[in-house]
């Protein structure tokens, strides 16, 4: 027996055991991409009276820690939201391939969302990603790219998408793209909540504010700080609150102060790389346009806006 076919039974075996037991509490997961705008729909859906997210984004639980249980996965939900819609985003599950099974097994009737940007762009976003949470050192792109494949196996779309395919039906799975999010917002909210059942004329005040993502923090457990109080005003109801406290002369200075752009700290990408990765994802790209139906990409020359 090979490891996939006993891994496949394993998960057969894990959703008959569910059976008698509590329904699953969560009812919906964004599975990434990794820089494709993950951090928006988690803040999104949580602004929603209607739906709950996890306390800490990033929860991993299908990819990196499944063997806490369901029980610890479960634990960072808010049960008194009552009937509201749980979900929580983690961009790990997108590209591990033991994810699929285990969502699946631990919920089948998951709605999954998935979120995908131009995938050299996406690249260079890890990369200064990987600087801006100081896990390197502020290098060329190149050279990350070098000592860390994953910029690229993460770009393999078509690939990843199709083993979700293999467990989830397309009815249950919604696919949006940074582009779209980037050109308006509010049609993409939209189209979030209408698949996830919830009130889709519901105007979020995340629409209207704009994280920087292209810096790095002087003090990172000042950042922290700030987000998290944040981000509990949010989940409070408090969005108006919090955006008159940013407006505030004072504060506006210390965000600012604590900033550093990774921009100019480091080179763009040379354009002989960026041909090159272009060349390389030809293929998972075609791939990806044939599973979705679609002409053409919102980053492809010729593309509908």
């Amino acid at each position: 027996m090979t490891i996939e076919t006993f891994s496949a039974r394993a998960m057969t075996c894990m959703s008959v055991s569910r059976i008698g037991a509590k329904p699953p509490l969560v009812g919906a997961i964004g599975i990434g991409a990794q820089k494709c705008a993950s951090s928006w729909i988690h803040s999104v859906a949580g602004s929603h009276p209607q739906v709950g997210v996890s306390a800490d984004k990033e929860l991993d639980f299908f990819s990196y820690f499944f063997d806490r249980g369901y029980r610890w996965y479960e634990s960072h939900f808010d049960r008194s939201d009552g009937g509201a819609l749980m979900f929580e985003s983690s961009p790990s599950y997108f590209h591990d391939p033991r994810a699929p099974g285990r969502a699946h097994a631990y919920n089948p009737d998951l709605k999954v969302v998935l979120l995908l940007r131009d995938p050299v762009k996406r690249a260079f976003s890890n990369h200064l990603h990987e600087i801006i949470k100081g896990h390197i050192d502020p290098v060329d792109f190149e050279t990350g790219m070098r000592n860390n494949p994953s910029y690229v196996e993460q770009g393999l779309y078509a690939t990843h998408l199709a083993r979700w395919r293999e467990v989830f039906p397309e009815d249950q799975m919604l696919v949006l793209f940074a582009e779209e999010i980037s050109a308006d917002a509010g049609a993409s909210a939209r189209r979030l909540f209408r698949f996830l059942g919830v009130d889709a004329d519901f105007d979020s005040a995340i629409l209207h504010e704009r994280r920087n993502e292209s810096d790095r923090a002087r003090l990172p457990w000042l950042r922290g700080g700030l987000r998290a109080g944040g981000d509990c005003m949010r989940r409070r109801g408090l969005e108006s609150v919090l955006a008159r406290i940013k407006a505030t002369s004072p504060v506006s200075r210390v965000l600012k102060a604590n900033s550093v752009q990774v921009g100019k700290e480091i080179p763009p990408m040379r354009p002989e790389t960026a041909e090159g990765l272009h060349d390389l994802f030809a293929d998972e790209m075609a791939r990806l346009r044939e599973m979705l139906g679609r002409e053409s990409l919102p980053w492809e020359k010729g593309a509908d806006r």
